[in-house]
C-alpha cells in the first residue's frame, strides 16, 4: 500500500479516477460550463436534497432554476490568483462559469423548493409531494 494513499492506489490512479469522473459529469461540454462542481444527491423520507460544493462563490453568483422535474444550477467562480507576470507552479482550483442539470425522478413540490448556501456548500431541498394510498370504489355502469 502506498503510504501517500492509505485508501489504496497511486497518484496516477487517483488522477485517472478524477479525469474519468469529470468526463461522466454532465455540464462541462454538453451544457457549456467551463467546469463542473461536485454534487451529492440524497433522498430522505421527506425530500430530495442536492448538495453542491461551491467554495469561493457568493450567493449572488449562484442561480437555481426549477423547470418541471429538472433542477439547474448556474454560477461562476473567479480565479484565485489574478496577476500578470507571475509563474504558476500548479493551478487546480477550477474557475469560470458552470452549469449542472439534474432530472429528479421523484415527484416534488416546486413551490416549496429552498436553496441555502453555507461554508462553501449549496443545499437545495426539494420537498416530496404528499402521496398516499387511496382505495378506489369500482362503479358498475
Amino acid at each position: 500500500m502506498d503510504p501517500d494513499f492509505p485508501l489504496g492506489g497511486s497518484v496516477l490512479t487517483l488522477r485517472m479516477r478524477q479525469l474519468l469522473d469529470s468526463l461522466n459529469r454532465p455540464g462541462t461540454a454538453g451544457e457549456g460550463g467551463a467546469w463542473s462542481p461536485a454534487v451529492d444527491i440524497v433522498e430522505t423520507p421527506e425530500a430530495v436534497e442536492i448538495v453542491a460544493e461551491l467554495a469561493g462563490i457568493t450567493r449572488e453568483e449562484i442561480k437555481v432554476i426549477v423547470d418541471n422535474d429538472v433542477v439547474r444550477i448556474y454560477g461562476s467562480r473567479q480565479p484565485t490568483v489574478k496577476r500578470t507576470g507571475i509563474h504558476y507552479h500548479r493551478m487546480e482550483i477550477e474557475s469560470g462559469e458552470f452549469v449542472r442539470s439534474f432530472r429528479i425522478g421523484v415527484p416534488f413540490d416546486p413551490a416549496g423548493v429552498q436553496a441555502k448556501t453555507s461554508q462553501g456548500f449549496l443545499r437545495i431541498t426539494l420537498p416530496k409531494l404528499k402521496t398516499g394510498k387511496r382505495k378506489i370504489e369500482v362503479e358498475a355502469v
